[in-house]
């Protein structure tokens, strides 16, 4: 990663954390992510100064109907539906954040446009997602699509059959898993690839960085190795975030109006 990490971050050297140094130096009024879930983040941003006030949007009503009382008094959460236009007036926000969102989805320019509409011109963006490389295969947010009888196994035994039926027959939200049923696909980018998107919604002055490499590979061996031999793979991956850009992909733009 080669955004510089404060001391007072209290992320560190993840999505959340480059979040944090995006505003941080110019902390946002109001500040709006999109993809909210429980509000914690943003609760973390407000308590720290990062923004001023916060409101989050998700399509799960679960999560979002049981965290209000639990976050801070700075942040609201509102539930929407998936395709649903923001309810929000134009120019509301000082800046907006998708984490991790995008790439589940299947019209990506709408939500990104809605962004463009409710945030003042000039104001940032932060888009994460999963990054294009040599070991985006490795992506267990796929495997279900590569292997569903053996997800199917493990998912049952680890949770149940109910819950199997619920998330991945029922596809309650729409969703299959946490991904459009209609996406099939945990989608990764390239830095063009996202910057192209971005721009084509009316957002300028890209940048980008990232964390991690082969960090796929590590978590994947985390998995599968004893308890006395996570801690070095533990440390691996931390090093790993630090050292390179490319496994997880973050960008920061303005809004062009």
């Amino acid at each position: 990663m080669k955004t510089r990490i404060s001391a007072d971050n209290p992320f560190g050297r993840n999505r959340y954390g480059f979040l944090w140094e995006t505003l941080r130096p110019e902390p946002s009024g109001t500040h709006l992510d999109y993809g909210a879930y429980d509000g914690a983040v943003l609760s973390k941003l407000c308590e720290t100064g990062a923004v001023h006030r916060g409101v989050g949007v998700d399509v799960n009503l679960g999560v979002v109907s049981t965290s209000q009382h639990r976050i801070s008094d700075a942040v609201q959460l509102h539930t929407i539906e998936k395709d649903e236009r923001l309810p929000f007036d134009d120019d509301s926000f000082d800046s907006a954040s998708v984490l991790d969102v995008i790439e589940h989805v299947v019209d990506q320019r709408r939500i990104l446009k809605e962004l463009h509409r409710v945030v003042k011109p000039g104001g940032r963006l932060v888009v994460t997602v999963p990054g294009k490389h040599l070991f985006s295969f490795l992506d267990i947010g796929n495997f279900k699509y590569r292997f569903p009888r053996v997800h199917k196994l493990y998912y049952t035994r680890k949770h149940s059959a109910e819950a199997y039926h619920r998330r991945y027959v029922e596809c309650e939200n729409g969703l299959f898993g946490d991904i459009e049923v209609a996406k099939g696909w945990h989608q990764h980018f390239a830095p063009a690839e996202l910057a192209a998107l971005l721009e084509s919604c009316g957002f300028t002055d890209v940048e980008f960085d990232g964390c991690g490499y082969a960090e796929r590979p590590l978590s994947l061996m985390l998995k599968l190795a004893p308890r006395a031999a996570r801690h070095p793979i533990h440390r691996a991956i931390r090093a790993d975030s630090e050292r390179f850009h490319r496994t997880h992909l973050f960008s920061a733009s303005r809004n062009r109006r």
